[in-house]
């Protein structure tokens, strides 16, 4: 069973056998069915059911020249509302299975950001038409999570807004800048971390940790798509699974410059998510690369 099939409505579903109802009605009655040839004998094909607003399941699937159905996975997902812009994805294929994982430098982060590609069919098409060394480089995040809090946001002035604003950008362009091999920007780089650490250590004596950092994204666990993350809350919507009835939050918000929809069960969320409040929880990370 996948453990995130509760982020989007289906918490109930303890066995293969209650799933095999799910399965039955995605294929019947799917609102996307995308196709594509990967081999000469062979098409892979990616059915997309919507239980919600954005939220469902896909399954992906081989069709031979037989006409034989073989469903090899499934997903569940959230889809992401709005683009983000990076100078370069790359798109590698998982070994056991057909599926991918998206890969992008962030500078953002200063860490290479990996997710799981959504698009599955849509990628494969753009392969077997040798249209995969095109160069992509927009994507739509969204993430689904099976546990979370909500936090206080912390208090924002105009010219707070600024000043982070040019710091952000700042720092931004001597990463930038590093990655080039530029031993100015690394030395700056350097002693900007350490007067961070010189405050972060005097103010830790008598602040609480998440009132100094306001959002923050790290790697989470042993699988490379998954992350802990705090983001301030933009946008809440509340969804109802048409099928099981359950309620689901999408909460779009922003860690770290980078615009995330996050989908987690209402029985999931600790607390009651508010525009400018926080977000912290455990994420499996998303992604629809524009092909």
């Amino acid at each position: 069973m996948h453990s995130y099939l509760r982020a989007i409505g289906f918490s109930k579903i303890k066995s293969r056998k209650q799933l095999e109802t799910i399965y039955s009605r995605t294929l019947r009655e799917p609102n996307r069915k995308i196709a594509t040839t990967i081999s000469v004998d062979t098409s892979l094909i990616q059915y997309e059911k919507d239980f919600g607003p954005s939220i469902g399941l896909a399954l992906i699937g081989e069709y031979d020249v037989n006409g034989s159905l073989s469903i090899e996975h499934y997903y569940p997902y959230l889809k992401g509302e709005q683009f983000m812009e990076y100078e370069n994805i790359t798109i590698e294929k998982q070994t056991d299975k057909e599926s991918y994982a998206g890969v992008c430098d962030d500078y953002r982060l200063g860490m290479t950001l990996i997710f799981y590609v959504q698009n599955i069919a849509d990628y494969a098409k753009s392969k077997w038409f040798n249209y995969s060394n095109r160069h992509l480089s927009s994507v739509k995040f969204s993430a689904l999570s099976i546990a979370g809090t909500i936090l206080l946001g912390t208090l924002q002035t105009k010219s707070n807004a600024r000043y982070k604003d040019w710091k952000r950008n700042n720092r931004n362009n001597l990463l930038a800048a590093a990655r080039n091999g530029d031993s100015e920007a690394i030395e700056n780089l350097t002693i900007e971390e350490m007067d961070t650490y010189t405050t972060l250590a005097g103010r830790i004596q008598k602040e609480d940790i998440l009132s100094i950092v306001e959002t923050s994204f790290m790697p989470c666990g042993v699988e490379c798509d998954h992350y802990m993350v705090v983001g301030n809350i933009l946008k809440v919507d509340m969804i109802t699974n048409t099928m099981t009835a359950e309620k689901v939050y999408n909460l779009l918000i922003d860690t770290n410059d980078i615009l995330i929809n996050v989908g987690i069960n209402e029985t999931d969320l600790q607390g009651e998510p508010k525009e400018g409040r926080r977000f912290r929880g455990e994420i499996w990370l998303q992604g629809t690369v524009r092909i």
